[in-house]
């Protein structure tokens, strides 16, 4: 049975707390985003476009006649935070979605209690064991999974004709499986030594960098989130090291680089970006108040604008908040063919009141779902730190 099937038979199964939600007045909806902790550099962008849809949308009157309500919590990037704010945006503030979040942690440890509640949720995380857990079908990615992350970026630094590599990673669900998948574009073969992880926050990252560089790679790859990535990088620059280091965008913002100097330059990092010729992409930045500079800006507020508008959206297209209805619905207003291509969420309630067919494109990407929930082809970009700034080598669509 396909997850569609599932949930176009699972509808009256699912309706007991929807209904109950769907006869208050307004429509609660969660915004539980890592305004601190290791997602702090994105957060703020989640929490604000989540805001700016739902304000917008209820100063035109609403969806279903109803105003939308946003109850926000911080999950401070940390699951157990995250488990007891889901409980009480479920319990108390009675929402019928959460989303924005960010960390697979995160994403996995709410789950049972959504699924438990029937809840939609929708987040931007990337591991592998997102789908398997969603067991109702009510969980949709806005993030390729970490497989493809890694995938992605070793083809891309193939093509700069580098050799044999060390891999060691930050020890979570998001780096384990990306490592797997860089693994299986480079080979095998093309690896110094076995793969190894680390932990995070520990005091010195000394003996596994030596590990890392012992064999003398040609280049290293290191995925991870700042902090750490941050203390390795320091680590691997005192002993010396001068072949390629590799990683993922988010370790290497700006607090990455105000810490290092100019030794972060040399430093090579990839990461799905939005397809920066959109005209989602290109409203978004107006929305937010930024400059079209060319380059990529918040890669995760824009996933933040395109979960609340799908989500609000879907519900319009329902007919109901009922989660089962809803989840069926985001597939009808994202995917297929020979419909009314949307960019924003005002046009595409008026299509929707008209009796239109939809097909919503967004400003992180086009927003096409598989049958597990995922999103569908993103552009992936790889970058180098030169003189302190992010200068893009290559583009893929993936």
């Amino acid at each position: 049975m396909t997850r569609r099937s599932l949930l176009a038979g699972s509808a009256a199964a699912l309706m007991t707390p929807a209904i109950l939600r769907a006869q208050e007045a307004d429509i609660a909806i969660g915004s539980l985003t890592p305004n601190t902790g290791g997602g702090g550099p994105f957060g703020p962008n989640i929490t604000a476009s989540h805001k700016r849809v739902a304000e917008a949308v209820n100063a035109a009157g609403g969806v279903l006649g109803r105003q939308i309500r946003l109850y926000q919590e911080n999950s401070e990037t940390n699951p157990e935070t995250a488990v007891r704010a889901a409980d009480k945006l479920i319990s108390v503030n009675k929402v019928s979605a959460i989303i924005g979040t960010f960390s697979s942690s995160v994403t996995l440890g709410i789950m049972p209690k959504c699924q438990s509640a029937n809840i939609i949720q929708m987040c931007t995380s990337s591991s592998a064991d997102i789908p398997i857990a969603d067991e109702k079908g009510l969980v949709f990615n806005f993030q390729p999974l970490s497989p493809i992350w890694g995938r992605a970026i070793a083809d891309l630094v193939l093509s700069r004709g580098l050799e044999n590599y060390a891999l060691m990673a930050l020890n979570n669900d998001f780096t384990r499986s990306m490592m797997d998948g860089f693994i299986e574009r480079v080979g095998t073969e093309a690896l110094v030594q076995d793969p190894f992880y680390y932990n995070a926050s520990q005091s010195s990252y000394r003996s596994e960098v030596t590990q890392l560089i012992e064999k003398s790679p040609e280049a290293v790859f290191i995925p991870s989130y700042v902090t750490d990535f941050t203390a390795v990088y320091k680590e691997l620059y005192r002993q010396g090291y001068e072949g390629a280091v590799i990683t993922i965008s988010l370790s290497t913002g700006d607090q990455f680089k105000s810490t290092v100097g100019a030794a972060a330059d040399g430093v090579i990092h990839g990461f799905p970006v939005p397809a920066l010729s959109s005209p989602a992409y290109k409203e978004y930045l107006t929305e937010a108040g930024l400059e079209d500079t060319g380059s990529v800006q918040h890669p995760f507020g824009t996933a933040g604008r395109d979960q609340m508008s799908v989500l609000l959206l879907a519900m319009e297209k329902a007919g109901t908040t009922d989660s089962a209805a809803v989840a069926q619905a985001i597939w009808d207003v994202t995917t297929g063919e020979g419909k009314k291509t949307v960019y924003n969420v005002a046009d595409g309630l008026a299509a929707i009141r008209a009796g239109e067919e939809i097909n919503y494109s967004g400003a992180s990407g086009s927003i096409e779902f598989d049958a597990e929930g995922g999103v569908l082809g993103r552009d992936f970009q790889l970058s180098e730190i030169q003189d302190g700034k992010d200068v893009v080598i290559q583009r893929l669509e993936y």
